[in-house]
């Protein structure tokens, strides 16, 4: 089975994190002047048995970079100046790039495989593919539209950090799927041009990520209000996975945060070194 385009499970817990808070962000831009922006979020498991990790994400004009605390000598930075996706590993010194162009590849290929594995359960006997399926999963669905994620307002005044939040709650068919305190977007310094970018960097990813929608914010259309500033998931009662925003704030970020360090030898997906990085400018 191919494997996905983004390395090691921790990076892409964190990279999905950071995109499903910009998706809903950059639905409540509001006009402010523009200055870098920093966001600190911690994502882990919701019973707290392991300790959470902290993500940082700095955003400058059209740049993004994110940082995941488990993961200090890798970091991913978006260029949409160039339409380009970095993933930088500074212990092996090396970095892997992504051009929209790969991603609408990754995408092909990938339902290109799921038709393929479609055809092959066609052929199958009921009970087997009946196991098969259950093996697989959500990922059976293939192209299938995502059930979306509909929420009901159940409580207010709930104070998540230096916040004081609503709470809603998410359902899937009737079942429960998460819990979210959400916040008024005036009450952030979110710019239109830190908004921009990010509706550049979600757009980038748009067809990997086809089977997010359902995690996404919706308002008007699925009953979400407001900035999500804690998010916990649900596996049937149990409460799995949780994200939540430590701060949000306006600074200047260095340009050179979003350079690649020099001397980094540049790697195919899933294949060996292949190049230098270019020096910064």
């Amino acid at each position: 089975m191919r494997k996905s385009i983004i390395p090691g499970a921790a990076l892409r817990a964190a990279l999905l994190a950071t995109l499903s808070i910009f998706s809903i962000f950059s639905t409540f831009a509001t006009l402010t002047a523009h200055a870098g922006l920093v966001m600190v979020q911690s994502m882990g498991k919701a019973d707290g048995s392991v300790p959470p990790t902290t993500n940082t994400i700095y955003v400058e004009k059209e740049c993004v970079r994110i940082e995941n605390g488990a993961h200090a000598d890798q970091y991913f930075i978006y260029r949409g100046d160039k339409q380009v996706f970095w993933m930088i590993n500074t212990k092996d010194k090396s970095y892997m790039e992504m051009t929209q162009k790969d991603m609408e590849d990754n995408a092909s290929k990938m339902n290109d495989t799921m038709k393929k594995m479609h055809e092959q359960l066609d052929k199958m006997p009921p009970e087997q593919r009946k196991k098969m399926e259950e093996m697989m999963g959500n990922m059976m669905s293939g192209g299938a539209k995502p059930v979306p994620t509909l929420y009901k307002k159940i409580g207010s005044g709930e104070k998540i950090g230096k916040w004081v939040c609503d709470k809603y709650e998410g359902d899937r068919d009737g079942i429960k799927h998460s819990d979210m305190w959400t916040l008024d977007p005036k009450k952030l310094s979110i710019g239109e041009n830190d908004m921009q970018v990010l509706k550049d960097m979600a757009k980038f990813f748009e067809k990997s990520a086809k089977g997010m929608e359902g995690m996404f914010g919706d308002p008007g259309k699925n009953g979400l209000e407001g900035i999500p500033v804690k998010t916990v998931t649900y596996d049937g009662a149990t409460p799995k996975f949780q994200t939540e925003i430590q701060d949000v704030r306006k600074e200047s970020v260095a340009a050179s945060l979003f350079e690649l360090p020099a001397g980094l030898a540049k790697k195919s997906m899933g294949m060996g070194a292949k190049g230098k990085a270019p020096e910064a400018k």
